[in-house]
């Protein structure tokens, strides 16, 4: 599958780069997003923050284009949060895609303390791009053997042009505004857990010189060979054509220790890829939520740092799954359009 160039993509035309994006979608391949950085548990507030006299006004710049590509994209999106998704898919693509343009999309050098619940809207995440309280991510899953080398020169071009974050960096960016390098962050996530993450995207992010991040669903892994294959599309684990019945598909607790051990952040999708909406009695948020974190952290040796819904739901606090995401000891949760530092 060749990959879509975002050096063809015209610089005011959010909805080709939104088609564009939605190509590495349907192809299983990296996804690049722009998500907001907050802190979990308090009110939004909105604010027009002006660069600091020694920045070049590019997150400025980039909010405004955001602002422009929400108003083209989220009439037929329909509005709400599914609006802000495809302006910030689009504003991604054109900034962090195939082709895109050196020193391209803002610093990311927060100035002032990001705050926020689980809920969305354009205005709170023009602000957030402006003040610089986001973060760039790029959302991969299946990495099969025959994409290696198309993902090792992917994820080159990402290090030639960004500082590549394990969780220390991260909390030093959400507690300083500023990473710790000169060159802004960037997060290549990897998720569900599939055993080609393991062979494939590790080895991939090693030859490149990245800290990958890997969010796990611990119930893939805990599953019987003989059935993963049919696990998988029941708990909407895609899967590709190199996937065969009745082999290994998702990793193993000891190759998650090892993705420990080389360096890489290694956390629970929760058990089952599972919604939150539907994680509701006292037995479905230990299994979804406690167990898994009790699970990893007791092969790795460390404290799994976050953790991300199917569908990318934020944290608002006011559910029961929500509070035991803080209670378990999680630093973050990951959505579609923020990343969330949690109290505590």
């Amino acid at each position: 599958m060749s990959l879509p160039d975002a050096s063809s993509v015209p610089p005011q035309d959010p909805e080709a780069a939104l088609e564009a994006s939605l190509s590495l979608v349907a192809g299983r391949r990296g996804v690049p997003m722009l998500v907001s950085l907050r802190e979990a548990g308090r009110r939004h507030q909105p604010v027009t923050v002006a660069p600091a006299p020694e920045e070049d006004g590019t997150d400025a710049l980039l909010a405004a284009e955001f602002e422009e590509f929400h108003a083209r994209l989220a009439p037929a999106a329909g509005g709400g949060e599914a609006g802000v998704i495809a302006a910030l898919q689009a504003l991604a693509y054109r900034h962090l895609g195939p082709g895109r343009p050196a020193g391209s999309g803002g610093t990311g050098a927060a100035r002032t303390t990001p705050t926020g619940e689980g809920r969305v809207s354009a205005a709170e995440t023009a602000a957030d791009l402006r003040a610089g309280r986001y973060l760039r991510v790029v959302n991969y899953h299946n990495t099969p053997a025959s994409w290696k080398d198309e993902l090792v020169e992917e994820l080159r071009g990402y290090a030639r042009d960004f500082a590549t974050v394990g969780v220390a960096d991260l909390e030093h960016f959400a507690t300083t505004g500023r990473w710790p390098g000169e060159r802004p962050g960037l997060l290549p996530v990897f998720y569900e857990g599939y055993r080609d993450n393991y062979e494939v995207a590790a080895a991939a992010c090693e030859e490149a010189g990245v800290t990958g991040w890997f969010f796990v669903c611990t119930r893939f892994v805990d599953t019987p060979v003989a059935e993963q294959y049919t696990f998988a599309p029941a708990h909407r684990i895609k899967l590709v054509d190199e996937n065969r019945p009745g082999e290994r598909l998702a990793m193993t607790w000891e190759e998650i220790a090892d993705l420990h051990r080389r360096g890489h952040v290694v956390t629970p999708h929760t058990a089952s890829h599972a919604l939150a909406r539907t994680t509701l009695t006292a037995e479905d948020i230990a299994r979804e939520v406690s167990e898994p974190k009790r699970l990893m952290d007791a092969v790795t040796g460390g404290s799994a740092p976050a953790t991300a819904w199917l569908e990318g739901t934020g944290w608002s606090g006011e559910s029961a799954a929500d509070r035991a995401v803080a209670a378990s000891g999680y630093r973050f949760v990951f959505g579609n359009t923020m990343v969330q530092r949690l109290p505590g």
